[in-house]
């Protein structure tokens, strides 16, 4: 029989690079850390959360496409925040 420290009915805690990598394939926005945005299509996720997206484009302040890149790599610690569903939350600007 094993004991554990956590309370009945606690969850076990899911690592932040398992929901990024379930996001693979998938539209996410990235935000970095100095406010620029980028919209792609996740491909990699390593475990410093440097990303590669594919078909990259920069999204300016207004929520427009800025700029068009292909693939780029984002290194992690740049990265404030990533959205894994924004395909799904905001679809007229993954559309574009």
């Amino acid at each position: 029989m094993s004991t554990t420290n956590r309370p009945a009915g606690a969850q076990k805690l899911v690592s932040p690079l398992k929901y990024l990598r379930s996001a693979i394939n998938q539209i996410v926005l990235v935000k970095l850390k100095d406010g620029t945005e980028y919209v792609g299509v996740l491909e990699l996720v390593d475990n410093t959360m440097n990303v590669v997206l594919a078909d990259c484009e920069e999204i300016d302040p207004n929520g427009n496409p800025a700029t068009k890149y292909g693939r780029v790599l984002i290194r992690g610690s740049h990265i404030l925040f990533v959205s894994i569903n924004y395909g799904q939350v905001a679809p007229e600007i993954a559309a574009k």
